[in-house]
C-alpha cells in the first residue's frame, strides 16, 4: 500500500468513528444532525476510478448504517 491509501483508511476509520461517537448526538435546533462522514468521499483524489469512488462511498455508508441502525438510508445517499 502506498501513502495516499494508508491516510485514505486512516481517514474512513476517523470520519466513522467521529460519526458515530460524536456527530450523531448533535442535534441542530432538535431536528438536523451533522454528516460530517461526506468529508471522504470529498477527498477522494480526483484519479480515482468512477467505480472505485461509488464503491467506497457505499461501503462508508454502510459502516455508517451498521453502527446508526438506519438501514440503509447512509449508503443509499452516499452511492
Amino acid at each position: 500500500m502506498n501513502n495516499t491509501a494508508v491516510k485514505l483508511v486512516l481517514l474512513f476509520i476517523a470520519l466513522v468513528l467521529l460519526q458515530v461517537l460524536i456527530f450523531n448526538h448533535i442535534f441542530f435546533l432538535g431536528y438536523a444532525t451533522p454528516f460530517f462522514y461526506i468529508y471522504f468521499i470529498l477527498k477522494l483524489p480526483v484519479t480515482l476510478s468512477r467505480n472505485m469512488v461509488i464503491f467506497l462511498g457505499f461501503l462508508l455508508g454502510l459502516s455508517i448504517d451498521i453502527f446508526c441502525n438506519t438501514l440503509g438510508l447512509n449508503a443509499a445517499a452516499t452511492t
